[in-house]
């Protein structure tokens, strides 16, 4: 199901499912990762589902909190999310992706060259490819083709100057390099609005490129 109307970067809460008609392959990501074939295949037959409870911290209003419990089908063992939009640094161990340390935040977009408003930020990733950041700008899709990008909805004004807003989250593995880079929007697909995240996973010179699309399940309920 398309995201409701209401549904925005500060108001993901809900479920939402991986849409895997719609998304690219995360298998090539996964790989990067180091996750193992037996676990990619799994996951690949798999339903993802995310249950979201977004809110602001309730000492620093402009600090939002993101708590994310993911239920994968299969007897697979789901994963939980703990996001805070500061930028601090912070530690965390995973019992899918090991040692990591983490970032996220939100941020707000510009016009460029071609008149479209796109996220606009410095990105955490390292690497001379300029598809890896035309592509988490929303520029090209995962294979280089050009890409229409992302909506940009009208929220977002108290992150500062710019227009629209996205989220950026970055993480790094501790125990073997690779860096995962996700920007948070909402684009038309197929003529739906569908909430996604852009991924761009490095290791050294190398990386895999993958857009997950989430279709809207149904409201969070307390």
């Amino acid at each position: 199901m398309a995201a409701p109307a209401d549904s925005n970067l500060k108001n993901l809460n809900g479920e939402w499912t991986m849409d895997k008609t719609l998304s690219n392959p995360s298998e090539p990501i996964l790989e990067l990762q180091g996750m193992s074939w037996l676990m990619r295949k799994a996951l690949s037959v798999a339903t993802v589902t995310l249950s979201i409870h977004e809110y602001p911290d309730a000492a620093e209003p402009s600090v939002w909190h993101i708590d994310i419990d993911q239920t994968v089908t299969g007897g697979i063992k789901g994963t939980t999310e703990r996001r805070i939009s500061d930028n601090k640094v912070r530690e965390h161990d995973d019992h899918i992706f090991g040692h990591l340390k983490g970032q996220s935040r939100f941020f707000r977009g510009s016009k460029g060259e071609d008149g479209k408003v796109r996220p606009y930020t410095e990105f955490e990733t390292k690497i001379d490819e300029p598809q890896v950041y035309k592509f988490l700008r929303g520029e090209v899709l995962a294979d280089g083709s050009p890409s229409e990008g992302f909506v940009v909805d009208e929220t977002g004004e108290e992150f500062g100057e710019g227009e629209g807003l996205w989220y950026s989250s970055f993480v790094e593995n501790l125990d073997s390099g690779w860096t995962a880079e996700q920007v948070w929007g909402f684009e038309i697909i197929d003529g739906k609005r569908y909430y996604t995240r852009r991924v761009a996973v490095v290791k050294g010179k190398t990386y895999k490129l993958a857009r997950l699309v989430y279709s809207f399940v149904k409201p969070r309920t307390e």
